[in-house]
């Protein structure tokens, strides 16, 4: 699989670079330009190193795993990829992510012998100076306590000081976007933003399936067009089986001009993040998560009355309303479709200036 070519400009003290981007094989491969003259310089000359890559002239090393001493933080690294693999069975990338960007930077050389309470300490510490949330740092440390757990069990360390950490207690987010906010943040955004918003509050998908919204997976019955979304690939995050689309889901899912059947392209989620952070900045909602829009369709649902089984159902929450409710696979699509209805006319308030 390739990916379209991504050329992004970025000021430096030594001047302006280009960060290239791009997919093939599966892998992703970035490099910069630091000396073209122009953007379009820039461009041709991405273009022509993505040409040599796919013909195989030319190829990326990948990068080199850090090699740690025999009994560090770092060297059980390996294992613990398998042990989540052998559980799971499905996507480890979060959780890796995590060892990798906040864990062994800090204590990939420590031997496990060596680890005490105090390292979690400064850990917390470093996260809220960063400006993280408390749920945030409640991810890091878990995953620091399941990684130093199945050291545990494989008898390279003794006990876990990790257990009794001082954590806040989780509070629920309960932000939502105001019709004014939406409003704002529509008039600032880009019209592919634009359309990324209009799919979230019609069809409330978690953010990776927006940004990656792909018209195979659009189909049409005698009720209407639904959308099934790939399977997921966490059992964590639950995902529905299928949503009915409304109107205006429906425009951003068939809008003409695209070279293939990704609703967005290729949009890389950092590149997403950094968009949505950069809208709500300048809308002066810099607290809004692109992920609260989820919450405005369940208000919208729950104010038009529609039974938490089916707002589960269309969120893809986990719930035993929904298994006690609804029996067999062909009885909750009225109901759904009913919901989708509601959320395009809360759309439509939205929408009318």
């Amino acid at each position: 699989m390739s990916g379209k070519l991504s050329v992004t400009a970025r000021q430096t003290r030594a001047g302006i670079v280009y960060d290239i981007y791009f997919w093939h094989a599966d892998n992703s491969i970035r490099f910069t330009i630091s000396d073209a003259s122009s953007y379009a310089d820039a461009h041709e000359r991405a273009k022509q190193i993505q040409e040599g890559v796919l013909a195989g002239r030319l190829a990326f090393r990948p990068k080199r795993q850090r090699q740690y001493p025999s009994g560090t933080f770092g060297s059980f690294r390996p294992m613990y990829e398998k042990e989540l693999k052998a559980e799971k069975l499905v996507d480890t990338r979060r959780p890796l992510g995590i060892v990798d960007t906040h864990l062994l930077p800090r204590w990939g050389q420590t031997l496990f012998a060596n680890l005490t309470r105090q390292h979690g300490l400064d850990l917390i510490l470093a996260l809220r100076a960063q400006g993280y949330e408390e749920q945030g740092i409640r991810r890091v440390i878990n995953t620091a306590r399941r990684y130093v757990n199945l050291a545990k069990r494989h008898g390279l360390i003794a006990s876990n000081p990790f257990d009794d950490l001082p954590l806040q207690p989780y509070v629920p987010r309960e932000r939502i976007a105001s019709t004014t906010e939406l409003r704002t943040l529509l008039a600032l955004a880009s019209p592919r933003m634009q359309a990324a918003i209009t799919l979230a509050f019609n069809m409330p998908l978690r953010q990776e399936l927006i940004i990656g919204a792909d018209r195979a997976h659009l189909y049409k019955r005698k009720d209407g067009w639904w959308y099934r979304p790939p399977k997921a690939p966490s059992f964590v995050k639950g995902r529905p089986l299928e949503l009915p689309v409304n109107a205006a889901a429906l425009k951003v899912l068939l809008a003409d001009g695209q070279e293939s059947s990704l609703v967005f392209g290729h949009w890389p989620a950092d590149q997403f993040r950094k968009s949505w952070r950069r809208l709500t900045r300048r809308a002066g909602l810099g607290d809004l998560h692109f992920h609260d829009l989820r919450r405005n369709c369940g208000s919208a649902l729950q104010e038009a009355h529609i039974h938490p089984g089916v707002t589960a159902l269309l969120l893809g929450h986990k719930t035993g309303d929904v298994s006690d409710i609804y029996k067999t696979f062909d009885s909750w699509r009225p109901d759904l479709r009913k919901a989708a209805t509601v959320l395009g006319k809360a759309w439509l308030k939205v929408r009318k200036l």
